[in-house]
């Protein structure tokens, strides 16, 4: 990709800054960030009770899961990256015993197993959706190493990516905050996706009604596994208009068994949080809860 975006609009505003003084998203076209972002919303509301969309957010985690870590020259100290990447490059400590950030643990030989399955579904949401994936130049030289091996890697298990279904990974929780976010809570049917409790529930409920919502249900998944998460949809007792996913890599399995629905499914990833406590913000602060 030649062309570079600039994302400095998403979310609060001046995101450049909370990347160090430059966020510019990689891109297939010589376009308009705020057009393409334009563009992309409106194809999510068109879509809303009339097709399947999934969008499914990619980035680190996704990225090392796939095809492991990568040495990032820019991350400081130096000598703390070079132990940690030639660990496992090495396989002084092996990098299919796996456990994220979310607290998703898998033995190797289901990592192995779900890496496989992963591809499958990253195919199948390619031709039927958007990947949001994390391909930018930033001042703080976030996650660069990947820019450009997650195309080749996409190329080489025949995962269609081009200017039809990418768009940066800022853009998706960006339908949530920027101008005009009203149009996906107001007088909607909202289901929510993820490993919640009970107070986390009561909380992320309310915080969505206030933004207008007509009804918020819930569909509690396994924080620990939710690669291996079977849905039972005979729970949903609404249709939903959106349904939002928050289920770390797992969100590819979570979002295509959401096709019955025939609706647009978000990848919405870390910023469930917001909706937990709204005082939290994501992303170094350029997202953040929208009804305060």
């Amino acid at each position: 990709m030649k062309y570079r975006v600039d994302l400095d609009f998403i979310g609060t505003g001046n995101a450049s800054k909370k990347y160090g003084g430059k966020l510019k998203a990689w891109s297939f076209m010589d376009v308009d960030a705020q057009v393409w972002f334009n563009n992309f919303r409106n194809q999510i509301l068109s879509s809303i009770n009339k097709e399947f969309l999934p969008v499914y957010r990619m980035a680190d985690g996704e990225y090392r899961f796939l095809i492991g870590r990568k040495y990032n020259w820019h991350r400081k100290p130096l000598w703390k990256e070079l132990l940690a990447v030639s660990a496992e490059k090495l396989r002084i400590k092996n990098p299919d015993k796996w456990k994220t950030s979310w607290g998703e643990t898998y033995s190797p030989k289901e990592t192995r197993e779900l890496r496989s399955k992963l591809v499958s579904q990253i195919q199948q949401i390619a031709t039927s959706g958007y990947l949001g994936c994390f391909i930018n130049d930033n001042g703080l030289k976030r996650y660069i190493e990947y820019n450009k091996s997650i195309a080749l890697f996409f190329k080489k298990k025949n995962i269609v990516f081009d200017e039809k279904n990418y768009i940066p990974f800022h853009f998706v929780v960006g339908l949530l905050v920027n101008k005009g976010w009203q149009d996906f809570y107001i007088n909607r049917n909202i289901l929510v996706v993820s490993g919640t409790d009970t107070e986390k529930e009561k909380n992320i409920k309310s915080n969505i009604l206030r933004l207008g919502a007509k009804s918020v249900q819930f569909l509690r998944i396994s924080g620990t596994a939710s690669m291996k998460e079977k849905l039972n949809l005979s729970q949903i007792q609404i249709q939903p208009d959106i349904c939002f996913v928050a289920a770390g890599i797992g969100s590819a399995n979570i979002l295509l068994q959401l096709r019955p629905l025939n609706t647009v499914a978000l990848d919405i990833g870390g910023y469930i949080n917001c909706f937990i406590d709204t005082d939290k913000s994501q992303h170094g602060g350029v997202f953040k809860y929208v009804g305060k």
